[in-house]
């Protein structure tokens, strides 16, 4: 009898853990289940947020590049409008390459036009093109020479 006993008690305990294994696999699933769904509700506010982030991005990285062309020319260099230009239309194939790395979002400077008074930059006035899956939007916006932290 004692035999029949340890028997039972062996296949108690294999109910147990397949049991157990089974409950482990739902619990991963419907974790994953969920992972997906918050992820795939929450995409149009990721977008807009990104859109947010490069609009920053963009206006501290034109003015500080303002800044620097400025700092950077001297009298016998062509006007300060035209490095200005060439070098904010370098900055966006730069921005562009390194997005596509990392974004689902294509960024693109068009329609460039810097301004200055002298001797002077003022400011960059460019047409800004954001395009993603979920959010498409063209911009003309005038961006101010300056850099946070330093530069003028």
């Amino acid at each position: 009898m004692a035999m029949m006993s340890d028997d039972r008690a062996q296949l108690i305990l294999i109910g147990a853990i397949a049991l157990a294994f089974v409950i482990l696999g739902i619990v991963v699933v419907y974790n994953g289940v969920l992972f997906t769904e918050t992820l795939s509700s929450s995409e149009t506010s990721q977008s807009a947020s990104s859109a947010a982030v490069t609009e920053h991005e963009l206006n501290q990285s034109v003015g500080c590049l303002l800044v620097w062309v400025e700092a950077e020319s001297s009298a016998e260099d062509e006007s300060l409008e035209d490095l200005a230009e060439t070098n904010v239309s370098r900055f966006d194939s730069a921005y562009r390459n390194a997005t596509v790395q990392s974004t689902p979002a294509v960024v693109q400077l068009s329609d460039i036009d810097a301004n200055a008074s002298g001797e002077d930059l003022q400011n960059v006035t460019v047409t800004t093109e954001y395009e993603s899956h979920s959010l498409s939007y063209n911009r003309t916006r005038t961006i101010d020479k300056g850099c946070p932290g330093g530069g003028t």
